[in-house]
């Protein structure tokens, strides 16, 4: 895990490298970065799954290559804002390349637990959706997944790091989850569904509840395959079991011969009141939504 102290200073660089770049909205081009940094780049394609790019270094020079293994424009400026963040983060040279080694190759993406990685992951977020510009197109981009689906076209960026981003500045009580088969992943929950009582993170390798959306839809392995999509609704409940028993939309998508699945739990309604815990000191209090409304229960429609 990235401490707090750490992952702002990470933020911090990516921003301050976006600015010096001269960036003053979406899209943040990486190719651009890269070469004014002088740091060539090459297409390549890895003989080892799962491994997305590197960063090579001969003498004083950087290069960087991308692997053409997932030909997805999001996915190779994430692959490149990664190792970017190898490059610009202190001390990611010297630990990576040290001992005569001219060459690291990475998993990027959110997959790997190394802190390094970890850590360019997370300097790849910022730098392609820095918060300023993120938080203002957020504004205008709906919900659910056609929201990410809209913030990940204009940005050029993947679904997966846009929907984790989405996730962090969404004014609204939402959650995404990563799972494979019927194993979650990973989970990232908006500052507002983190107050909601009995929500908690879902625990990696945990299962996908029975009766959910998600759970029919994994049901059908073409689905996934096929980069098919389902929308319904969930109870909150079914999902984080001591959560109340409030409806969610859920939207899942098939993420392709990535082989993974990403589901979008959202309301756009207010919590109730007793169904909030005091609000903790890391939720983002300054993006207030003001498209809430009190109800007595959630409509069908």
């Amino acid at each position: 895990m990235i401490s707090g102290l750490r992952e702002q200073q990470i933020l911090q660089c990516a921003l301050e490298t976006v600015q010096d770049n001269g960036f003053s909205a979406l899209p943040v081009d990486p190719r651009t970065i890269a070469a004014r940094a002088g740091i060539g780049l090459r297409s390549w394609e890895p003989d080892k799954a799962g491994i997305s790019g590197f960063l090579m270094r001969h003498g004083d020079s950087f290069g960087i290559g991308y692997s053409t293994a997932i030909k997805n424009e999001g996915f190779i400026n994430f692959t490149i804002a990664h190792e970017l963040g190898h490059y610009f983060l202190d001390g990611h040279v010297d630990a990576l390349l040290q001992n005569g080694s001219t060459i690291h190759y990475s998993q990027s993406g959110f997959v790997s637990n190394d802190v390094h990685e970890r850590e360019a992951d997370c300097f790849a977020s910022e730098l392609l959706m820095p918060a300023p510009f993120f938080k203002a197109a957020l504004r205008q981009s709906g919900s659910g997944f056609a929201a990410i689906e809209r913030l990940a076209s204009l940005a050029r960026t993947s679904i997966v790091a846009t929907a984790i981003k989405f996730a962090k500045l969404a004014e609204d009580p939402l959650a995404v989850i990563l799972s494979s088969g019927n194993q979650v992943e990973w989970c990232f929950l908006s500052p507002e569904l983190k107050k909601c009582r009995g929500v908690n993170f879902l625990e990696k390798k945990s299962f996908i509840p029975s009766g959910s959306v998600s759970d029919k839809f994994i049901r059908d392995g073409k689905s996934v395959l096929a980069g098919d999509k389902l929308e319904g609704f969930s109870s909150l409940q079914t999902w984080f079991e001591k959560a109340p028993d409030v409806e969610f939309k859920e939207d899942v998508v098939g993420l392709g011969h990535y082989g993974k699945t990403l589901t979008v739990l959202f309301t756009e309604e207010a919590l109730n009141d007793e169904d909030e815990i005091e609000e903790d000191e890391d939720s983002d209090s300054d993006l207030p939504s003001n498209r809430w409304r009190k109800r007595d229960q959630f409509r069908d429609d």
